[in-house]
């Protein structure tokens, strides 16, 4: 007891040595490209700092990370607040690990380590993870982190994950450092790439925070396209107001879902169509980008905003409505839109993609149901469950002549609906 007392009144007479520089965010990966990644990351202070990153490979077999990256600290700017390393030269369809080191003086502070793969060969399997709507519960169980945590412990190997918007509640700090802590195992796994919601609402913390694909609009990141081995992804932005926006990314998706990939996808914040009672539909969205979605032969379209899991097929586009990623869950009306094959109310959940050359394979993890006294139960079940075969891919596309008529009503709606915004 007298040695505790002596130890204990040492320390409260002398100063303490200053603490090194902590991570606030991250590192986490961006951005993933056939030959590169951008590894990003927040500290306080902003101090000098290494990327170290290696084969998963020779990881596995030496222990050592085989090349580093030297990062400066970031100017003074109330702005950028987060660092953002590309790693280029990267050897195609390969398995890396990385790490950031924080330099601060003489101390020196190792993140764990995360993980990222370049894009495969066409031919070969492509996996991901899809969710939306994550947001921020006010109190109970912290279901961000449920999700998180659950997708990182899935033994289901992905290669990125994408989100469907609303990130957070706010783009205010606060609600950024509760939503990095919730899912920063998730965020070790694989490189994440979201899209805007309403909630983000177009802010500078979005774009300061996440390295997207090569895109367009703001920054050049507003709406992005990702290709990757047998998949195209389109990743659009909803929330847009002008008519010219909206006629962009028409031409974006366009140009991007008419490549060789055998497997189309589009995600995107408010859903083209939805039984949800709270927001229903997207406005006019059916007119602005179904048609070009049947034009182009889209399998999947990703959205959120309506808070519930809801699979809906119209003239051979699968729809899936996905936000559940921890935002309050919405009930849907009695009478579900046309195509509505599955509808599931009150769960917290994301879901699984795998594609093979033939086939696309889709699995819906519930990972906890809110029952109606509002307690949170962990559930792991699967929502849903199907796949989209090439054949049964194509039915249902228009003729030529169809086709024609659809994007020219597309392109027409977007200008009608837009310059008339109260009809």
């Amino acid at each position: 007891m007298v040695r505790v007392f002596l130890v204990v009144a040492l320390v409260g007479c002398c100063t303490l040595p200053a603490t090194a520089a902590t991570f606030e965010h991250g590192p986490y990966a961006g951005a993933p490209s056939h030959d590169s990644v951008v590894v990003s990351w927040t500290s306080s202070p902003s101090v000098p700092a290494r990327v170290e990153f290696a084969t998963r490979d020779d990881f596995a077999t030496t222990g050592a990370m085989t090349d580093t990256m030297a990062v400066a600290a970031l100017a003074e700017d109330p702005l950028v607040k987060t660092s953002h390393a590309i790693l280029a030269a990267l050897a195609p369809a390969s398995d890396y690990v990385y790490r950031v080191v924080l330099v601060d003086d003489n101390e020196e502070t190792a993140s764990a380590v995360g993980a990222f793969s370049t894009a495969p060969d066409a031919g070969t399997p492509v996996s991901f993870v899809v969710l939306a709507d994550t947001q921020q519960q006010l109190e109970g169980t912290n279901r961000l982190a449920l999700v998180g945590d659950a997708i990182a412990a899935d033994p289901f190997e992905y290669d990125f994950v994408l989100h469907g918007g609303d990130v957070v509640e706010n783009p205010s700090s606060y609600y950024w450092d509760d939503w990095f802590a919730s899912f920063a195992a998730m965020l070790r796994r694989a490189p994440f790439v979201p899209v805007l919601g309403n909630h983000e609402k177009n802010h500078r913390s979005y774009y300061d925070a996440f390295a997207l694909p090569p895109g367009a609009g703001k920054n050049d990141e507003r709406w992005w396209a990702l290709h990757w081995g047998d998949v195209v992804i389109v990743g659009l932005d909803s929330n847009v107001k002008k008519a010219t926006d909206f006629q962009a990314q028409q031409a974006w998706a366009r140009a991007h879902l008419s490549g060789p990939e055998p497997h189309k996808f589009a995600i995107f914040h408010h859903p083209v169509f939805s039984s949800d009672a709270y927001h229903g539909s997207g406005t006019f969205l059916d007119r602005i980008f179904h048609p070009i979605f049947v034009e182009t032969g889209v399998n999947i379209v990703f959205n959120g905003h309506s808070h519930h899991y809801e699979h809906i097929v119209r003239d051979g586009v699968t729809y899936l409505v996905v936000g559940g990623g921890g935002a309050t869950p919405r009930t849907t009306k009695p009478d579900h839109i046309e195509g509505s094959d599955v509808s599931v109310e009150g769960h917290f959940f994301y879901v699984r993609v795998e594609t093979e050359p033939s086939a696309i394979h889709i699995e819906t993890v519930s990972v906890a149901e809110q029952r109606a006294d509002g307690t949170c139960v962990e559930t792991a079940r699967l929502l849903d469950r199907f796949e989209l075969r090439e054949a049964a891919a194509a039915v249902a596309r228009p003729a030529w002549i169809s086709i024609a008529i659809l994007a020219v009503l597309a392109t027409a709606a977007a200008w009608i609906i837009l310059r008339n915004p109260g009809s």
